[in-house]
């Protein structure tokens, strides 16, 4: 017996198993979407889900393959669909998870200024906030490695002295504390002094799921920033928008993309254009960071920026990243190091390049 086949050689069968499939997709925010393609392209009749109660944590995963069927027709689909909208790859995230300045309802005449100014705006900028003595230790090591990219380790700081004084620089990470709510520890360090050229995203979708936004990232002017190098650009305020979220963003990528070290630079292709529509469709502004020495730049986990193009290819932009996470929140749990002026770093194995 033969099964009969349509012309985008799907049988009968998938489809029926794609549409019992797609009723308990079509509950959940990804999976409206494919529900709506499906039903466009004519692959299943259109279905009306079932009213549900809204559910008390995350929807159960399916334990009979609907998953994995769903992920397989996607996948097979997924070169004619139509580009992800901004809405599709991001979620506003419930207060519960979150921390204490990005919940609704805080009382801002209780907040420092600092705390105002990131509740707000989602950065801070502090003017000649690190000593000289700090970078210019730092830039005589840097100095002396020829690569314009820096370290290839993730975390220099677990083997260069100089990187960790400044990356854990105890007013810097008090500072953190009093913006995030919790210590907050160095768990990556960007060495580069030249711009990444890394297009519009935020960081907080980079991550483990349950980081929440209990992360942050710095900008340090080890010396005064050219504006021909390609620098920094936010957008304020863009922290209060929904968030990109990793697993809804990755749906978009080509299978073999997903899983790779490369994924998020994949994810520009359509990332980018969302962005910048969404910058258009509300009238935000872009600023650009030109720092003194001295100067740090600190920018909310769901900020929007990149590292702009430089007018002037391979000018040196002087500068040094870290990015911290609270310690309750790192995905491989509390290992937690202190620096002997009290800041605190996570413990990795992460070889030096040879």
């Amino acid at each position: 017996m033969t099964t009969a086949t349509n012309a985008e050689g799907i049988t009968d069968k998938s489809k029926a198993l794609a549409q019992r499939g797609l009723v308990w997709a079509g509950r959940q925010p990804l999976g409206a979407r494919v529900l709506r393609f499906y039903e466009s392209q004519g692959l299943v009749e259109p279905i009306a889900p079932e009213p549900q109660p809204a559910p008390e944590g995350p929807a159960p995963v399916p334990d009979d393959g609907r998953a994995e069927l769903l992920q397989e027709m996607w996948d097979r689909l997924l070169p004619r669909m139509p580009g992800p909208s901004y809405e599709d790859v991001s979620e506003v995230m419930d207060d519960d998870s979150l921390p204490p300045l990005d919940r609704r309802g805080v009382d801002v005449s209780t907040l420092t200024d600092d705390q105002r100014q990131w509740y707000d705006h989602g950065y801070v900028l502090k003017e000649r906030f690190i000593p000289d003595e700090i970078l210019d230790a730092y830039w005589g090591v840097r100095s002396k490695l020829d690569r314009p990219g820096g370290w290839s380790c993730h975390a220099p700081y677990m083997h260069v002295p100089e990187v960790l004084d400044l990356s854990a620089y105890r007013p810097l990470t008090d500072l953190l504390e009093e913006l995030i709510g919790e210590p907050m520890g160095v768990m990556l360090n960007l060495t580069g002094i030249v711009s990444t050229e890394r297009n519009w995203h935020q960081d907080d979708y980079l991550n483990y799921s349950g980081t929440k936004t209990w992360y942050t990232a710095v900008w340090f002017a080890v010396d005064d920033v050219d504006p021909d190098s390609g620098p920094f650009q936010y957008v304020p305020g863009s922290h209060r928008w929904p968030a990109l979220r990793r697993d809804r963003v990755k749906m978009f990528l080509k299978p073999d993309e997903r899983d790779t070290p490369q994924w998020p630079k994949f994810t520009e292709r359509f990332l980018n254009g969302l962005i910048e529509q969404e910058i258009e469709a509300r009238n935000a502004e872009v600023r650009t960071f030109l720092g003194k020495k001295g100067d740090v730049f600190v920018w909310h986990g769901r900020l929007m920026h990149r590292g702009s193009t430089p007018n002037v290819p391979g000018r040196q932009r002087m500068s040094f990243i870290s990015h911290y996470t609270g310690i309750n929140h790192w995905a491989l749990g509390p290992n937690v190091g202190r620096h002997r002026d009290g800041g605190l770093y996570f413990i990795q194995d992460a070889p030096l390049d040879p």
